[in-house]
């Protein structure tokens, strides 16, 4: 079977990052202000109780400070693609780094067993990027997006250049996705308004749409992501709420939030007819939910219900990833979750050695192969620490990917 693509979970993830269907390339949203769709979260402090007058307070004993997190090291994935069983791609960043541009790449011919570093794009080595996402169509045809600009190559990553202006202007609150000959680029313009620009791939000569019908309220700063499945679209626009709309046979109607509330932690398609959701995160997006839920749709998100409680509570971070309709894997926080069933029953697959964890990119190559990228925040503005695992046997076990320097 060809190549499968999971996931963004825009910007990303993201993502909420969401995952794409049997033959799709996956889409994650970039969002400079921070890694993932969604604010960070806060810690909350309380103010220690006076001691009464006469009563004699026993001295605390001093509780050792937690050392402060190591600073990464090393090559730092931040997004996988493959174009082929074969072909791939890792974009992420070399840690520490005091020059002008940490962006670094990293490529594989043999399925991942091996990946040799190339040289940057000349238009990023420029930069003061430190971060972006792939995107491959396949083997020709790809994209970079950083928090600079989208670029394009279409003679497998030999050169690259800037796209269309106007698509340049919107990638903070945009991402990019493929389906079949069609690229498509979802953003938010400035006022609220959500477009599309769609192009056949290769050719960059894009066409804008407008008039789609998903709003959202609250938050300075509203994401767009689209998924496509030949003549069917789902788009949403996110922030502090949530908005969507779908496409069928050429029509775009609104698309009500499959979990209610302010949307779904996560969504993923893996067929015309079939799109799950993950509901129940904590914070943003909540849907006054107790427990972390699978709902699933079998008519193209017009209804769902529920398949499966994952978690008897809530967590900040979850995401979806899709090998098929039958294999999937649910991150939350620092468990990966695997179902070999569509949902009914999940195990642990992978569980990373701290909290705080999320998902930024994930790709099968194959029907058993696929790769993962998980990420967790520095403090404050401190550097981002990132891990890609791999999977031979359709999302049922993981293990990390050891790069080196």
């Amino acid at each position: 079977m060809g190549l499968r693509s999971p996931v963004v979970l825009a910007g990303v993830v993201g993502v909420g990052v969401p995952v794409l269907a049997a033959g799709l390339i996956a889409a994650l949203t970039v969002d400079p202000g921070h890694e993932g769709p969604y604010p960070a979260g806060h810690a909350t402090t309380q103010a220690a109780a006076t001691p009464s007058a006469g009563i004699e307070t026993p001295q605390a004993t001093p509780v050792p400070t937690a050392p402060a997190a190591a600073e990464p090291v090393g090559f730092q994935p931040d997004s996988v693609q493959f174009a082929s069983a074969d072909d791939g791609w890792v974009l992420g960043h070399t840690s520490p780094c005091a020059g002008a541009s940490c962006l670094a790449l990293r490529k594989t011919t043999d399925g991942g067993a091996t990946w040799e570093q190339v040289a940057l794009p000349q238009p990023l080595r420029d930069s003061d990027a430190h971060g972006g996402r792939l995107i491959f169509a396949d083997s020709h045809h790809g994209w970079i997006e950083t928090s600079h600009g989208l670029f394009a190559t279409h003679d497998g990553g030999t050169t690259w250049r800037p796209a269309d202006p106007e698509l340049t202007a919107e990638v903070q609150s945009g991402s990019l996705t493929v389906s079949g000959d069609t690229a498509y680029f979802a953003a938010v313009e400035t006022g609220g308004r959500p477009v599309l620009f769609t192009s056949t791939v290769g050719t960059d000569s894009w066409t804008k749409t407008t008039g789609i019908p998903a709003t959202v309220g609250g938050g300075p700063n509203p994401l767009a992501h689209v998924v496509a499945v030949g003549s069917r679209a789902w788009y949403e626009v996110y922030d502090r709420g949530w908005g969507g709309a779908r496409l069928v046979d050429g029509t775009w109607t609104g698309w009500a939030s499959p979990c209610g509330g302010d949307g779904p932690a996560d969504w993923t398609v893996t067929s015309a007819k079939r799109v799950l959701a993950l509901c129940g995160r904590s914070g943003f997006h909540d849907d006054n939910g107790t427990t972390m839920r699978l709902l699933t749709s079998i008519d193209g998100g017009v209804s769902f219900t529920e398949t499966a409680q994952l978690a008897p509570t809530l967590v900040p971070n979850a995401a979806l990833a899709a090998a098929d309709a039958t294999h999937l894997n649910a991150v939350l926080d620092n468990q990966v979750l695997a179902s070999a069933d569509g949902g009914q029953s999940w195990s642990t697959a992978y569980t990373a050695p701290d909290p705080g964890w999320q998902v930024s990119s994930s790709v099968f190559a194959t029907d058993t192969t696929g790769f993962m990228i998980l990420a967790q925040a520095g403090t404050g503005s401190g550097p981002q620490a990132t891990r890609m695992l791999v999977t031979q046997d359709a999302g049922h076990s993981w293990a990390p990917v050891e790069f080196g320097v």
